[in-house]
């Protein structure tokens, strides 16, 4: 029989939870609640083997995924799908399928542990439970995490954390350039000098229309090292933030309880009037009969045709990066020195009306999103 530990955050902290679990070197599961999520984290005779934004572990690694960049909703629902049809493990998946390498996969388990131990560390109410049970993995021993040795880099993390985190208000906040890197480098001396690969990172990331939780996971830095960077550029005068939109402004739970309902009341009138224009403008776009292709009569799937569709063309682009890089020794500065290449078929990515393929060069490779609509 299971054994169980319970308790309240006020009552018994979360590092004292860690010391018991490291100390009697206990494996099980421990959940801690709060208001609004469930995080969890796995032990193995008092170490970490992973941490999870949810219940399940498999969810929330597919949820960093599409967060990071690194997979779309749409690819992550499939294989969910998949995984839960087959039983087969949704990490495996990803790269059977050809879409994710396993050091990208295990960079992201790692990236988030990581941010799972740092946000649970910073809880200040919530209840915890501890179960006692076996964790399946095949992790090896030196991967692991020790519980006292989180402990004593997490609290200091927290600790620094108050530090610096005033520059950086909140997640939604969108900064601009308004500064030089060559100047940063240059004038960087200790600790920031040692930085400069990832701060560099950050600062292309930061364009005046990603927020910072989006920087942030972009970065696969994690939020306290990334935003530690967004600090020191804004303390700089690398950075700034930029003006709220009106749509920001728009904040309903800052708005009146009248002036809410009137809001809502205006959204449930035009949403027909959206999805009837949008259902017109995908049967223009899309045809649902391919009889060319598929012989008369039969009838293609429009999501399926147009998931595939998109899922070969980005999978040719990236494949025109590693050509570009092989052939000229680097990464493109933008994706339209690939014209040449002749990427832009008929069938493009996006809709004409959309925004460009999304595309940013770093220092070890390239970021390739699909624009935000």
């Amino acid at each position: 029989m299971s054994e169980a530990l319970r308790g309240n955050l006020k009552d018994f902290g979360i590092a004292e939870v860690f010391q018991l679990v490291g100390q009697q070197r206990k494996t099980g599961l421990l959940e801690v609640k709060g208001d609004r999520t469930t995080l969890c984290l796995a032990f193995d005779e008092g170490a970490v083997v992973w941490g999870a934004q949810g219940k399940s572990h498999a969810a929330s690694v597919g949820d960093m995924l599409v967060r990071c960049g690194l997979a779309t909703p749409d690819l992550l629902k499939e294989l969910l799908k998949e995984s839960e049809a087959s039983a087969q493990p949704l990490q495996q998946l990803f790269v059977e399928k050809g879409e994710l390498r396993p050091t990208e996969i295990e960079s992201v388990e790692e990236l988030l542990t990581r941010e799972t131990i740092f946000e649970v560390l910073r809880w200040q109410k919530g209840s915890f439970h501890f179960t006692t049970q076996v964790i399946a993995h095949e992790q090896p021993p030196e991967r692991l995490l020790g519980a006292e040795q989180i402990l004593m880099d997490g609290l200091r993390m927290v600790d620094e954390w108050r530090t610096f985190s005033g520059q950086v208000p909140n997640e939604d906040v969108v900064f601009e350039r308004s500064g030089s890197f060559e100047a940063y480098k240059q004038q960087a001396r200790g600790e920031a000098r040692r930085r400069l690969g990832p701060a560099e990172r950050v600062f292309r990331l930061v364009d005046g229309r990603l927020s910072v939780r989006r920087v942030v996971d972009l970065s696969r830095l994690g939020t306290f090292e990334a935003t530690r960077l967004l600090a020191e550029l804004r303390q700089s005068s690398l950075i700034e933030p930029t003006d709220p939109s009106p749509l920001r402004r728009m904040s309903l739970p800052r708005a009146s309880l009248p002036e809410a309902r009137q809001l809502q009341t205006i959204l449930a009138a035009l949403f027909p009037l959206v999805a009837l224009a949008a259902l017109v403008y995908g049967m223009h776009r899309v045809p649902v009969l391919l009889p060319d292709q598929a012989g008369p009569g039969l009838e293609v799937p429009r999501s399926a045709y147009l998931q595939a569709t998109q899922s070969f063309e980005k999978r040719r682009l990236r494949h025109l990066l590693e050509a570009h890089r092989y052939a000229h020794g680097n990464w493109p500065e933008s994706l339209s020195e690939l014209e040449g290449a002749r990427i832009l078929g008929d069938v493009a990515l996006t809709a004409a009306q959309a925004e460009s393929y999304y595309y940013r060069r770093l220092e070890d490779g390239y970021l390739l999103l699909a624009p935000e609509r």
